[in-house]
């Protein structure tokens, strides 16, 4: 993932585009410091489930940045991130494993076929199944606690039945 890049974060249900406007060398999320509320934070402590090595990339998200920069895609990608700055436009730094190329994610997200076979037997263990076929996701629930498997086999959700969930899942995907 180079400047320029259109992507999208991987963990968010609903995420937003984003272009990565700087991918500073050598820095790791562990590096990359913000402020919010006058407290001092990095990258790593707000992505507490990444390696605090993971290599850095700063995003703006397009809308904002195409509303304050309407031009932006015919600049030297080397010049995004002062442009970034120079407009007030918010950036943010992220793990790169974290976020998927915007061509890509439309290309991988699919709901995989033995999310038929897992329905079938969570209905029969007693979950009620829905499955999202764009965010490619299958919904369960039982007991009035909800958990969510996602194409890639992890699960979502509390303790409880997670476990038997995820001893579903496991079988079959």
């Amino acid at each position: 993932m180079n400047e320029g890049t259109r992507v999208f974060d991987r963990e968010d249900d609903d995420p937003d585009e984003a272009v990565i406007v700087h991918r500073p060398a050598e820095k790791t999320i562990a590096d990359w410091e913000y402020e919010i509320n006058g407290e001092t934070y990095t990258t790593a402590e707000s992505n507490p489930g990444y390696d605090p090595d993971e290599p850095l990339v700063v995003l703006s998200f397009l809308d904002p940045l195409t509303e304050e920069w309407p031009d932006w895609e015919s600049a030297p990608s080397a010049e995004l991130f002062d442009g970034v700055r120079e407009r007030g436009i918010d950036y943010y730094g992220f793990p790169e494993s974290r976020l998927t190329v915007a061509d890509e994610a439309t290309d991988t997200v699919s709901v995989p076929e033995e999310f038929e076979t897992i329905t079938d037997r969570l209905e029969e263990n007693g979950f009620e199944v829905t499955e999202d076929a764009e965010t490619a996701t299958l919904t369960v629930e039982k007991y009035g606690t909800e958990y969510i498997v996602r194409s890639d086999g992890s699960v979502e959700g509390e303790e409880g039945l997670r476990n038997r969930v995820v001893s579903i899942v496991n079988r079959y995907l």
